[in-house]
């Protein structure tokens, strides 16, 4: 018997070059968000495992990644020597490299350890964002994903909802 399906999967979605990219809508600008509560590391001092819930919060441009090769990916992770934050901007930085969006926004929901809760967040906005005109349908969109952000944070960081 070969190895194991689900590792193969995995090992293959860790490099970017084998996702599948489908197309983003065309028409309408998107504010997507998307959780991944299994994601999974090893401390890099310790070898001990850490978890933690990925939120993303994006406007795609051209490009979305299939889903699975996402789970996948994140999944890579699993076995990987990596700080809380570098995960973060990893993540952060593959979407802008590969995925080429108009905005991202990562929070890593990490469990605690040792009694101390540890929330990376980082966000990337391309440049041409700026360059938008008042009323740009490319603006509500943005706006949106704005308003998801803001909503995570409270819900995230226990902040009372206004």
């Amino acid at each position: 018997m070969g190895g194991t399906y689900g590792a193969e999967a995995v090992d293959a979605a860790a490099d970017p070059a084998n996702w599948e990219i489908w197309p983003a809508p065309e028409r309408h600008h998107e504010a997507l968000y998307q959780r991944f509560p299994e994601f999974t590391c090893l401390c890099p001092r310790s070898s001990y495992p850490d978890f933690a819930t990925v939120h993303l919060v994006t406007v795609p441009n051209r490009k979305v990644v299939e889903l699975k090769h996402l789970k996948l990916w994140f999944n890579s992770f699993r076995s990987r020597p990596i700080s809380h934050e570098l995960a973060a901007a990893e993540i952060v930085d593959t979407f802008a490299a590969v995925l080429d969006p108009h905005y991202v926004f990562v929070l890593m929901d990490y469990t605690p350890r040792g009694n101390l809760t540890t929330i990376p967040m980082i966000e990337h906005q391309h440049p041409r964002v700026r360059e938008l005109e008042p009323g740009d349908p490319l603006c509500l969109a943005l706006e949106n994903a704005t308003h998801v952000k803001r909503r995570l944070l409270d819900r995230v960081l226990g902040l009372p909802v206004p």
